[in-house]
């Protein structure tokens, strides 16, 4: 099979065989939990596109900047034997690593600078360090795949936003405005790169399906295909042990959550509507709000087969309303027709700010009968939706470090349970940090535990904590243990241990209430500017720690 790249006026003939969408090539210690970004990850880096760090990890949380994602995009061109000028932007060193494939991309027309006022063209900024918008990686990997454009009448950016979504290759939990995180580039380049192969219906198939090779893929029938939503629906939040962010977009319950900015979040809501009298052609829908929060620059709303519909934006603080144009969308005479939305949040660069409630009163649509042509009004009623909280970062993982089952002995300084945690942020300026924990023990014979302290791996600092009862607290922890902004974290908890060792003995940690938001868990956490005495994680408990037997 043949493929072709238009760029900058020239046809590039490039040879393509069929990619194995799978997760074999995973390298880096801190894996994701979500199969997305692990076949995202992996495919990259088996092509040589991504590679991590010389720890040996890939970060997938931490925001990627403007020089890692260039030389990262023009790995998906051809290689060029064209010796590149790399004296093109006045904050690029022509020797630096990235010059080369910045000042090539500038060449060819894919960026150039950041546009300022009264200062000459020639002498605009690249801005390497800053971290990549969504909106700038979309408008990239749309010049070099040559994703065919929409016109769209508003902000610049509407146009690459629109078009990647008709094209099936956006983010789920990404806007224009929001930074991406190494694991979105990864899952977004992946994305484009399989849109221009003519394999993304593949690799949504592998991306929710762990159990099909590419092999099976391929015989897959063409209904099942035509049916994989553009994001993986295998979620890991289910186990006992863990949450991603990640799998809120498919999460349908009501649960309490923490939202973060920058990102599209999780279900607010969604409503079942019955036409009783006559077909209803549905002319908008209008989402409302027990308060207004400015931090919401949008809702997204979707059909009940999670098809996309549009974007309803505030008519008032606490409306939103998306008017249908060129849609025929019809509520069904005595059936049931569904709807959810997903909030899209500002981040803190474009006015969004860390506290705050978003809470849905009431959803429906206004439209017209197929038959009377009488104006219609459904709305949902006495329906209580999910209350959130929106933040600047949020806890997305937390399971056991250790074993599964240990043998216990008596002994000074021995280790009780080890935990780990990983989180994302909505802004490279955000924090996420832990700095109260409390474990719930649990004990089997006579087990006495003294001298209780904690600490981080890769340091040595040590931090005190008390027990009384079945609940050890670890409180007031240093920045230096609980921070997951600047990636991910193992905390172990030491010990004196005293036992006869006669009879059977037993010992467990467990990090057990997620708490909701009236009523605190055993985390608290802050992103820096608000404090949270809770998770959104729905499985109780949060974590069983290594069992201990004797």
């Amino acid at each position: 099979m043949k493929l072709h790249w238009i760029f900058a006026g020239l046809l590039i003939p490039v040879s393509v065989l069929a990619i194995n969408y799978d997760t074999k090539n995973l390298p880096y210690s801190d894996t994701p939990a979500d199969r997305a970004t692990q076949i995202a990850i992996s495919t990259l880096t088996e092509f040589d596109i991504v590679d991590g760090n010389p720890d040996g990890t890939f970060k997938p949380n931490v925001p990627v900047n403007r020089a890692e994602f260039m030389k990262i995009a023009m790995k998906l061109l051809p290689s060029s034997h064209v010796r590149i000028n790399t004296r093109c932007f006045p904050d690029v060193d022509p020797d630096i690593w990235f010059a080369e494939p910045v000042c090539r991309a500038k060449a060819l027309g894919i960026i150039s600078g950041n546009a300022s006022p009264d200062v000459d063209p020639s002498l605009w900024p690249f801005e390497p360090a800053r971290s990549v918008k969504y909106e700038e990686a979309l408008k990239v990997l749309s010049g070099i795949y040559d994703i065919p454009l929409l016109q769209i009448n508003g902000d610049w950016f509407e146009t690459y936003v629109r078009s990647a979504e008709k094209s099936g290759v956006h983010l789920l939990d990404s806007a224009a405005g929001s930074a991406l995180t190494r694991g979105q580039m990864a899952r977004l380049v992946t994305a484009y790169w399989a849109y221009a192969r003519g394999e993304l219906e593949e690799l949504r198939y592998a991306e929710s399906h762990s159990s099909m090779s590419a092999r099976t893929i391929f015989s897959a029938p063409s209904s099942e295909l035509s049916s994989v939503s553009s994001a993986s629906s295998e979620s890991s939040a289910s186990s006992a042990s863990s949450a991603v962010y990640d799998d809120l977009l498919y999460d349908t319950s009501t649960d309490d959550a923490v939202l973060v900015l920058g990102k599209v979040t999780h279900i607010l809501g969604s409503a079942e509507l019955f036409a009783n009298a006559e077909p209803i052609e549905v002319q908008e829908f209008e989402i409302r709000l027990v308060a207004a929060n400015d931090s919401l620059s949008a809702i997204n709303v979707y059909d009940h087969d999670g098809k996309y519909i549009g974007r309803a934006t505030a008519d008032t603080g606490t409306t939103y309303i998306l008017r249908v144009k060129n849609q025929n969308i019809v509520l069904p005479y005595r059936d049931e027709y569904s709807f959810y939305v997903r909030g899209v949040l500002s981040n803190q660069d474009a006015g969004g700010t860390s506290g705050g409630s978003i809470e849905i009163d009431e959803m429906g649509v206004r439209g017209i009968g197929a038959w009377s042509h009488r104006s219609y009004s459904q709305f949902t009623v006495g329906e209580v939706f999910a209350s959130t909280t929106v933040a600047r970062s949020a806890i997305t993982t937390i399971r056991n470090a250790g074993d599964e089952r240990s043998i216990l002995v008596s002994g000074q300084d021995l280790e009780i349970g080890s935990f780990f945690f990983e989180g994302v942020t909505g802004h490279s300026a955000a924090r996420l940090q832990i700095t109260d924990i409390n474990f719930t023990v649990g004990m089997v014979g006579t087990v006495n535990l003294s001298n209780i302290t904690i600490k981080a791996d890769g340091g040595s600092e040590r931090s005190s904590c008390s027990l009384a009862g079945t609940t050890l607290t670890c409180g007031s922890l240093p920045a230096s243990f609980g921070r997951l902004d600047d990636g991910s974290r193992v905390l172990r908890i030491y010990a004196d241990i005293d036992t006869d060792n006669q009879g059977s003995k037993g010992l467990q940690l467990t990090i057990n209430d997620p708490g909701s938001i009236g009523s605190p868990g055993d985390i608290t956490w802050t992103d820096g500017v608000t404090v949270f005495t809770w998770i959104d994680f729905g499985n109780k408990p949060i974590a069983r720690g290594t069992y201990y037997s004797y």
